[in-house]
């Protein structure tokens, strides 16, 4: 096989490396042109590493909540201005430490951060923000999937222990968070958690990638009053919407099915689903 063949990257290549979807990846090329495949003699996609970066670039634009339409016009640089968040001199600092891989200074000044602003805009304005920054640049390839990871288990262990500082009640209510089969984003979740923790309701995380039949029995087990599911932007759409559609049907009696992040304002609405504002708890 010729060099610039095996140099090429596979449609699975593209998603796993992207977060994107087939079917995503198909309609973008159909409505707008872009990626535009190497078509082999075996009738199969493959895709440049230049289609790569910017598919990255534009995958990270619209879990920002920016249109498809709008992304797919715009170059890698437009891009890139487009993504950089708000001057924030706390999220300068902090992006710094993840780029030095300094786990030590990344928890100090996530930890002065919060103390400075309180949970709730602590999460608006510097853990989102900074994913937004991290996101942006592992798209752009500054720097690596171990910088993203390293975050990632950083915020976890955090908002785990500021979520089980907070005195609840079953009286107030109580909530069970998962995601549905396929979903491995869990920092959604966990924000979820720590808001409704906030609010005093009575929490238990199932976690990540689970199926619609556990999800249910777990509720009825738990005795809980309501479901949250936390959708990523990866996870809109026609497969998700009829997940929610089979769970709705599943929950006991009276237990509440809700959605929440970036994935849900994108997946369309059911008149049985709540739907979770940012972190206004429902």
């Amino acid at each position: 096989m010729a060099k610039g063949v095996t140099e090429l990257l596979s449609i699975g290549d593209i998603c796993s490396e992207t977060g994107l979807s087939a079917d995503v990846l198909r309609v973008w090329e159909r409505r707008y042109g872009f990626p535009v495949p190497v078509r082999l003699p075996s009738g199969h996609r493959r895709y440049r590493q230049g289609d790569l970066h910017q598919l990255r670039l534009m995958a990270e634009a619209v879990a920002q909540g920016h249109r498809p339409s709008m992304v797919a016009r715009s170059g890698a640089a437009a891009l890139k201005r487009l993504l950089i968040p708000m001057d924030n001199p706390r999220v300068d600092a902090l992006f710094q430490a993840v780029v030095a891989m300094d786990t030590d200074r990344m928890r100090l000044l996530l930890r002065e951060s919060l103390d400075h602003l309180g949970w709730k805009p602590f999460l608006q304005y510097i853990v989102a923000q900074l994913l937004d920054r991290v996101g942006m640049a592992w798209a752009d390839g500054s720097i690596g999937i171990q910088h993203e990871h390293l975050v990632t288990e950083v915020l976890e262990d955090l908002l785990r222990e500021l979520r089980l500082a907070f005195r609840t009640s079953p009286e107030q209510g109580r909530v069970l968070l998962c995601t549905l089969p396929g979903e491995r984003h869990r920092l959604g979740l966990l924000m979820a958690a720590l808001a409704y923790a906030a609010q005093g309701i009575s929490t238990e995380m199932l976690g990540v990638d689970l199926p619609v039949a556990s999800i249910a029995q777990a509720a009825r087990t738990l005795r809980v009053d309501r479901v949250a599911v936390s959708l990523s932007i990866q996870s809109a759409g026609g497969t998700t919407r009829r997940l929610l559609l089979d769970l709705h049907d599943r929950l006991p009696s009276g237990c509440r099915l809700i959605v929440g992040g970036q994935g849900a304002a994108r997946t369309r609405k059911i008149d049985e689903v709540e739907r979770m504002i940012g972190l206004e708890v429902i």
